[in-house]
Formats: C-alpha cells, sequence, structure tokens
C-alpha cells in the first residue's frame, strides 16, 4: 500500500505485522519520504520485487515469516539484494544484532520509536547508498575507459608501429645506396628524422601513462649516453642559435666528443625524454651567448647534470617538480620538469636541482644501481638460455631457407631488403598465423621471423605449434612485437620463445639478431 505524495522522494519500504506500528512509522516518515506498508514477509516480498524501494524497515517478529527470513530471500534475489534493509525490533541482545548483520541488515533500530534517531538513520543509509551507487557507476566509466585506452594502445602499438618502421628504415636502406643527390639525401633524413619523431611521440603519450601509474616495464640495455645527448643538442640547435648559445659535454671532467661511447644501463626512449626535457628547459632559461654544460659522471654512482646560467625564479622554486609549474612562458605546459623527474624514478633513480642568481642552475640525475634491475628484458637478448635449439646453423647464407610472418605487407618487403644486403637468398612469406602453419607442415624452413599481432592465429600460437612438433621445436624463432612489457615476455618464454625484435627495429639490430639465433 502506498499511503504518501510520490514527487521526486525516496522510497521507503515498512514492514510490520502490527497495524499501530506501521502507522507510527507512517507518520514518523511521509513529510520526508514516499512509505509503502506491508503487513507481513510475503507482500513485503512481492512489493520489493515489483517496484525496488530505496530502503526497507523490516520488523524481525512478525508470523509464518519473520524478518530473517524475509531478509535472507531479498538477498537471494538479483533485483533487491543492493537494497539497505534496517530491521525494527523490541529486543536488542547481542546475538539478534549479529545475525541480521551477517544476513546484510545495514542497521538496527528498536522499539519504541524516537523519531529523530529514526529519520537520521534513515538519512544516513540512503546517504550511503547513494555514495556506493555513484562509486559503482564511476568504476563502471573508469573500467570502460581502462578498456578503451588498452584498445587504443594495443591498435597504436600494432598498427601505426609497422608502417612507422617502414618510414624509418626505407628511407636510411635508400640512403646506403650510391648515386643519390645531396638534396635527395636530405629529404629522406627529414622523413626519416619525421618518422622517428612520431614514433616518439606515439611512446611518449603511451609509456607516460603508465609511468605515472607505475606500470611501466622497464626494458634495460646499454645507452650510449654521449649519443642520446648529442642528438638532444641538434633537436635544440636552432634555438639554441637564435641566442647564440654553446654546449659542451664532459665525462668526468674531461670534454667528450660525438664519438666517444660512454654507456649506462637504462632505456634510450627514457634518457632521451629525460634530456630533451631538461636540455629545452636550459635553452629557454639560459641568457643570450650562455653556455650549456651536461657532465656526466659514473662514480660513486652513474649520474648526469645539466647546468645552465639562468636561475630559476624563486617563486617557483618549491614546486618546479609539480604538474603544470611555468613561468613566462605563454606556450609552456608546465610539465618538462615534472616528467623528467618521473623518468629518472623509473630508471632507478631521482631527479633534484640547485639555483641561485650567481651560479646558475643545475639539474643532476643520480642514477642507482635500481636502474639495471635483473629479469627485465634488453632489446637484443635471448630470454631462456638453452630452449629450442640444439646446434648451431651450418648452412650458408645463400642456403638458409626464412619464413616472415606479417600481415603488413610493407614489413615483409622492409625485413627480406635488409637480409638480402646480408646474403639472404631465400624467403618465403604468410600473412597471417594460418598460412604460417600451414606452409610449416608442408616445407621446411631454417629461421621464422613471425610478427605476434596476425589476424586469427597469432605469433604466439605459431610458436606453440611449432614447440609442440618434434620436427619443428629445433627451428629459430624469432618473435616481432612493438610490445615488451615483462608480462608478454614471460607469457612468451612459457610458449618456448627464445628471441625477441622490438618495433621499430633498425637494420643493423635486425641482422644481429639474425645472426645471432642461426649461430646459436
Amino acid at each position: 500500500m502506498d499511503i504518501s505524495p510520490t514527487a521526486n522522494k525516496a522510497t521507503i519500504l515498512a514492514v510490520d505485522d502490527t497495524p499501530d506500528n506501521l502507522s507510527l512509522i507512517s507518520g514518523i516518515l511521509r513529510n520526508e519520504y514516499k512509505v509503502k506498508i506491508a503487513a507481513n514477509g510475503k507482500k513485503a516480498l512481492d512489493i520489493a520485487a515489483a517496484a525496488p524501494p530505496d530502503l526497507i524497515l523490516l520488523d524481525i517478529t512478525m508470523p509464518d515469516m519473520d524478518g530473517y527470513e524475509v531478509c535472507r530471500r531479498l538477498k537471494q534475489n538479483p533485483a533487491t539484494q543492493k537494497i539497505p534493509v534496517i530491521f525494527i525490533s523490541a529486543k536488542n541482545e547481542e546475538i539478534d544484532e549479529l545475525v541480521g548483520l551477517e544476513m546484510g541488515t545495514v542497521d538496527y533500530i528498536t522499539k519504541p520509536f524516537c523519531p529523530s534517531i529514526v529519520l537520521a538513520r534513515i538519512k544516513t543509509h540512503l546517504a550511503l547508498t547513494a555514495a556506493i551507487k555513484e562509486l559503482e557507476k564511476q568504476n563502471a566509466v573508469l573500467s570502460e575507459n581502462v578498456r578503451l585506452r588498452e584498445n587504443v594502445e594495443k591498435m597504436t602499438r600494432h598498427d601505426l608501429k609497422a608502417p612507422l618502421t617502414a618510414f624509418i628504415n626505407i628511407p636510411e636502406m635508400l640512403l646506403r645506396e650510391t648515386g643519390i643527390s645531396s638534396d635527395h639525401k636530405e629529404m629522406l633524413g627529414v622523413l626519416k628524422q619525421s618518422a622517428i619523431r612520431m614514433l616518439e611521440m606515439i611512446n611518449r603519450s603511451l609509456d607516460m601513462c603508465k609511468i605515472e601509474q607505475g606500470t611501466y616495464n622497464l626494458v634495460c640495455v646499454p645507452v650510449n649516453i654521449v649519443k642520446v645527448v648529442y642528438q638532444v643538442f641538434q633537436q635544440f640547435d636552432r634555438q639554441a642559435k637564435l641566442k647564440n648559445i654553446s654546449y659542451s659535454i664532459f665525462f668526468n671532467g674531461k670534454h667528450a666528443s660525438p664519438e666517444d661511447v660512454i654507456e649506462f644501463s637504462g632505456e634510450e626512449f627514457l634518457f632521451y625524454s629525460l634530456l630533451s626535457n631538461l636540455v629545452k628547459n636550459a635553452v629557454e632559461a639560459s641568457p643570450v651567448n650562455g653556455d650549456i654544460l651536461v657532465m656526466l659522471e659514473d662514480t660513486p654512482s652513474p649520474s648526469i647534470s645539466i647546468k645552465n646560467q639562468g636561475a630559476v625564479p624563486p617563486e617557483i622554486r618549491d614546486r618546479i617538480f609539480q604538474r603544470y609549474t611555468t613561468s613566462g612562458k605563454e606556450k609552456g605546459t608546465g610539465l618538462g620538469v615534472y616528467s623528467a623527474r618521473l623518468m629518472a624514478r623509473t630508471l632507478g633513480g631521482d631527479l633534484n636541482f640547485t639555483t641561485s642568481a650567481s651560479d646558475g642552475t643545475t639539474f643532476t640525475v643520480v642514477l642507482g644501481s635500481a636502474a639495471s634491475p635483473a629479469g627485465y628484458l634488453a632489446q637484443d637478448q635471448t630470454i631462456i638460455s638453452g630452449a629450442g635449439q640444439k646446434h648451431a646453423m651450418t648452412k650458408s647464407r645463400q642456403e638458409i631457407k626464412i619464413l616472415i610472418v606479417d600481415d603488413f605487407f610493407y614489413m615483409r618487403l622492409i625485413i627480406k631488403d635488409i637480409l638480402k644486403k646480408e646474403g639472404y637468398i631465400h624467403f618465403f612469406e604468410a600473412e597471417d598465423g594460418e598460412k604460417a602453419i600451414s606452409f610449416l607442415k608442408q616445407n621446411q624452413a631454417d629461421l621464422v621471423l613471425c610478427d605476434w599481432n596476425i589476424p586469427g592465429i597469432s605469433g604466439l600460437q605459431v610458436a606453440e605449434f611449432m614447440q609442440n612438433n618434434e620436427m619443428l621445436k629445433s627451428v629459430p624463432f624469432i618473435m616481432i612485437t612493438a610490445n615488451t612489457a615483462l608480462s608478454q615476455v614471460e607469457e612468451a618464454a612459457e610458449k618456448g620463445v627464445r628471441n625477441y625484435l622490438a618495433k621499430p627495429f633498425s637494420p643493423d639490430l635486425l641482422c644481429r639478431k639474425v645472426e645471432a639465433v642461426l649461430s646459436q
């Protein structure tokens, strides 16, 4: 029975076998809530199932079906199980409360009623229920956002990185040809650098999110820091020349030339992005005719310091590592130093700074032993020693048969062209896993280069098929992928995959990997 107005009010179902109690409850609630009443458990269950109320006040002691049984049935029904239930009873013994709480009731109200307490408890539990519903909505939105982000990331890593590999490698291959004019070489160089920058933007957008969340998987390799620093110098060369700023780089106090090789353990992408942010800030902060010094040290622990003659404004010094901190730059995002510190910490170190009007500003990246954690996959590293291949390849390059599996035609073309220049001549192609397996069932291959993300049967399934086939399990297999997450590497390792090649890869890296695998 509905005994109150309905406009924009929460609905309370009161259940009691005593009419006077129902009348009293209705009188307390009718000014603030829409009230429905039921004189027994069966009627209460019918009302709740037909139009679930926002809250139920439920008497425990009723004939035929007591409040405990009504509550139990409410919690068993998906349509009513989330409705908050407050028990009404003249009993206040601890055992009664324990039984009710174990069933899922949210509170107790004892007779005789105190109107203010009844209203306060109903208000509290309605607010809690509303908050829970809002959190559930937010969680649903967040889950959907995560799903969409993962889909976009998967699409970006596979669908964009494959063609970018072509844009990077084809110019490099053409630049090795003779008879190309200097103008054409310059244009090819611009094309290659543009593709590299686009790749960096994709990586940065995908990886910065993971870095902020603490889920980024570090892929440690020896990185020539001198090379990275000079690449960063080149990136900001035009801005530096406009202010007549000079660059210098030192290692343990001695000048380092572009030809020097000084390796720190980490990821080139992270080092490049980190130093790019810091050098950009240094160029912007330096006075005209200033100097920017990059100082590399390997003792007592690896460190990189970038010094310029400008000073950080006093008003932002305390919050310089926070997001969106900027001063005097209309187009600045205020994310440079914030991002640099995140990257430094991801590399196992940290970023700090000193600044003064007399000495200028020095940002120092201190890298600890955590910058080279064990167990992470290096770009040119095999991951399970002794599994798969049984002995080194004895055939000549002209005899070796190579199966290339990739759904992107230009990727297959690039791999063939790179390896042809190394003397390999026998190539077979498959655009998906089904065709690859069909080929392997009928033909011999000495090496399989297979992309992970191919239509239908995945590259991992191709690898698993080969591992389960006595005739194929010793055939060298290289997995090509744009995703080097540690979880994926471990999954591949369980299927017997020994060797990895991460996209985009250079011709030299591909050749070294193939040679290393065939010589095992």
